[in-house]
């Protein structure tokens, strides 16, 4: 069975130079990999493909792949690393809608396509370019760092979004198990969770060809939690975030989180975290 790595940061940079060995074992993450060949050659172990890379080649990872590189010639790598929280994040302070196309896109991504993911030449240098800038920027300690980073972050993700289409929008539908459709509703649910529409039961079937009726006893049946209960939940986690890393106060949280008022946001969130918010926010701030 592959390994599995894990981080904590939501966004995280490695750069370092394989002389004859990667160093690593054949492997997962819990997170998604941005992985830029700076120079050098050899091949790539994607899933079940074999890909020859070279300099320029920028490999594109979901926690669903599973890889590994075989070097040929001294090559150096550069390594963007981020969770699903920080798309959540960049979505949550925008209102554009073409935000939520691209998140879809690169979130329900799969690596049918295991080649380079970088469809467009002219676009290879602004993706090399982003990440030289998002590289630079994680170890500036300059006011507004962070807004600068999820920007250069929504930069490199519109670019890595243009390419994925290219390369997927001839690929037939794929048929997804169980497991797999439950993990992409629930996504669905996470990235959608401040729009009352779009995580209504009936919205959420039509979106996945279901029935209203059905889609809620499939994702209690195979998740062991209501579409209700799991808002809720997604919404407690992101008022988590908001507390430690936005400037927002506990009323303006519980607005934008959707919460009738800020006395239903507490109770909420002491029942689910067994903490007060205002206890939570003089922890971290």
């Amino acid at each position: 069975m592959a390994k599995r790595f894990f981080i904590n940061k939501d966004l995280d940079v490695l750069e370092f130079e394989a002389v004859t060995e990667w160093g690593y074992p054949r492997h997962k993450h819990n997170f998604f990999e941005l992985t830029f060949v700076l120079k050098g050659a050899g091949q790539h172990l994607l899933n079940d493909s074999i890909i020859n890379y070279q300099a320029g080649d920028i490999f594109f990872l979901t926690p669903k792949d599973e890889h590994e590189f075989i070097i040929s010639e001294p090559t150096t790598f550069g390594i963007i690393k981020f969770t699903e929280q920080l798309f959540l994040e960049k979505s949550t302070f925008t209102s554009s809608t073409y935000w939520r196309k691209n998140i879809e896109t690169v979130i329900f991504h799969s690596n049918v396509i295991a080649e380079s993911i970088v469809h467009y030449e002219t676009d290879k240098s602004q993706l090399i370019g982003l990440y030289y800038l998002i590289k630079n920027e994680m170890n500036n300690t300059l006011a507004y760092n962070r807004n600068v980073l999820t920007e250069l972050f929504g930069a490199l993700l519109i670019v890595l979004s243009r390419n994925l289409k290219s390369r997927i929008k001839n690929e037939s539908h794929e048929q997804f198990s169980d497991e797999e459709k439950v993990e992409n509703i629930l996504t669905y649910i996470r990235q959608n969770v401040l729009n009352k529409e779009r995580v209504k039961l009936k919205t959420i079937a039509e979106t996945f060809y279901m029935s209203p009726n059905y889609v809620g006893l499939f994702i209690k049946k195979h998740a062991g939690i209501s579409v209700q209960q799991y808002v809720i939940q997604t919404k407690i986690k992101m008022a988590e975030q908001l507390l430690k890393q936005s400037n927002l106060n506990i009323t303006e949280i519980s607005e934008k989180l959707g919460f009738v008022d800020s006395s239903h946001f507490n109770r909420t969130f002491k029942k689910y975290t067994g903490e007060n918010p205002s206890a939570f926010f003089n922890k971290t701030n």
